[in-house]
């Protein structure tokens, strides 16, 4: 049975053990020790990294009463050293120990009892039992949350077989002896993971965002260095936003919400303007005897491209018109003959690099290699002459 060392003392960060089995499986090798300091995935809380004689580890895994270690190469000795990447562990702690802390606090608040929680790469989650949070509410939890964080409440675990004796947040999933995470005078829970000493160590947590998850409500959140560097981003971008507006920080939202819609107003003027100068062009083009209409747009979008086309075949042209910006795209058009353009059309948009498709007499679809567009261009001449 390997030793955890972790669920004793999550802050070790580096020691030696010996190894008690290894097996090369698949190109990678499965070590297993009589102690360790790495935590497995488990319970929302990911997997720890680290190295074992300077070779990465890949991989932990329970196997019974043991952890497996997967290293992509053989350790070599029975004696090895173990070296934990504590900027991860660190981490991990200081959001599961927030998240054991916010879960009390939603129970405390407003009975919501938390169904899931995870810890992933840019913030963690909880799942709780209620339909939503307003804004007010969202600031209550998160001010109770620093006033507990503040009161620096002492952390201790400890095994206990009478689950009669406790104050568990919620029923053990397992029987007999289990191991309990105390928040002092706050929150007791049954729980497997590496935890922090004490309250303070949490330093801050920021509900950042929520969403609907059936009729629950999905709370994300940042603790400890991740709600540091969350703010120092949020920091920066405002920073450079009032440098570039000048208005005092309480005015911003609201200047920002009138030029969005000053940006509205002028995209759909333009829009107006476009189609005029179109509708203006398809009508000089009438007027020509040239079957074949060629154009290149800049900043015309797909409904407008269709249009020109679309009128332009209503008066018997062949189309081709195509735009790269904002994107690579064409739109093809048979004014006159029977062709089914849907014929050739796997062989055009192979030539583009591109997929697209349409109707017997218009084709639209989008490309990569639009310096081709001659080779389009032929092809098409050749089969519609």
């Amino acid at each position: 049975m390997t030793e955890k060392i972790y669920q004793n003392d999550p802050y070790c960060r580096e020691g030696t053990a010996h190894i008690t089995a290894k097996e090369n499986r698949n190109g990678r090798w499965q070590i297993r020790l009589d102690r360790t300091i790495f935590y497995p995935e488990g319970g929302g809380q990911p997997a720890d990294h680290g190295f074992i004689n300077s070779c990465p580890l890949r991989e932990l895994a329970v196997a019974e009463d043991d952890i497996v270690h997967v290293l992509d190469s053989d350790p070599g000795q029975d004696k090895v050293q173990l070296e934990l990447d504590w900027q991860r562990r660190y981490d991990h702690m200081q959001q599961h120990t927030a998240q054991h802390l916010l879960s009390q606090v939603l129970l405390r608040l407003f009975k919501a009892a938390t169904l899931s929680f995870a810890i992933g790469p840019e913030h963690a989650s909880i799942e709780i039992g209620r339909a939503g949070l307003n804004e007010q509410e969202i600031m209550a939890v998160e001010a109770e949350c620093a006033r507990l964080v503040f009161a620096n409440l002492p952390i201790r675990v400890f095994a206990s077989e009478d689950v009669s004796t406790l104050s568990l947040r919620k029923p053990p999933k397992l029987q007999g002896v289990i191991r309990v995470v105390e928040i002092e005078d706050f929150d007791q829970s049954a729980c497997g993971g590496t935890h922090l000493k004490s309250s303070a160590e949490i330093g801050l947590l920021k509900i950042i965002k929520t969403d609907r998850v059936r009729a629950n409500i999905r709370l994300y959140y940042v603790a400890g260095l991740r709600a540091l560097g969350d703010y120092q981003r949020k920091h920066e971008t405002m920073a450079r936003i009032q440098h570039a507006i000048t208005l005092p920080l309480t005015e911003i939202p609201a200047q920002v919400e009138k030029l969005l819609a000053e940006k509205d107003d002028l995209r759909r003027e333009l829009k107006k303007i476009q189609r005029r100068e179109l509708e203006k062009e398809i009508e000089l083009l009438a007027s020509v005897s040239e079957p074949w209409v060629i154009r290149e747009f800049s900043g015309l979008d797909s409904v407008d491209m269709r249009f020109f086309a679309v009128a332009l075949i209503n008066l018997g042209k062949h189309v081709l018109a195509y735009t790269q910006d904002p994107q690579k795209y064409i739109v093809i058009g048979r004014g006159q003959g029977s062709l089914d353009l849907r014929l050739i059309s796997a062989q055009i948009f192979s030539i583009l690099g591109g997929k697209g498709g349409g109707r017997e007499n218009l084709l639209e679809g989008r490309g990569r290699d639009f310096i081709k567009i001659p080779e389009v261009i032929s092809l098409l001449q050749t089969s519609l002459s």
